[in-house]
C-alpha cells in the first residue's frame, strides 16, 4: 500500500495537534475554582449541564453561566489550535 507523501497528511482537529490538549488544561487550572469546575466536568470529562449542577449542588442557571465564563476566559479552543498561546 503506497504511502502518503507528508505534505499531503494534515491535522483534523485543532485539539490533534501536539500540545493542544495540554495548553487547553494548563488555560483551565488557571481559572477560578468555581469555572474551573464546571468547565472540567463539561468540557473534559463529558457530563451536562444538569449533572454538573447537581454534582456541585448549584443551579442549573448557575452552572452554564459559570461554563459560558469560564469558556470566554479560555479562549476559542474548539475552533483554534493556539489557545493560550501568545497570552
Amino acid at each position: 500500500m503506497p504511502r502518503l507523501p507528508l505534505e499531503t497528511r494534515r491535522v483534523h482537529s485543532p485539539m490533534e495537534e501536539p500540545g493542544a490538549f495540554q495548553c487547553l488544561l494548563l488555560r483551565a487550572f488557571q481559572l477560578p475554582r468555581a469555572y474551573r469546575e464546571v468547565f472540567l466536568l463539561s468540557e473534559i470529562q463529558g457530563h451536562t449541564i444538569a449533572e454538573i449542577a447537581a454534582t456541585l449542588g448549584i443551579t442549573v442557571n448557575t452552572a452554564l453561566v459559570r461554563l459560558k465564563r469560564a469558556r470566554r476566559e479560555i479562549g476559542d479552543w474548539k475552533n483554534s489550535g493556539n489557545a493560550g498561546r501568545g497570552k
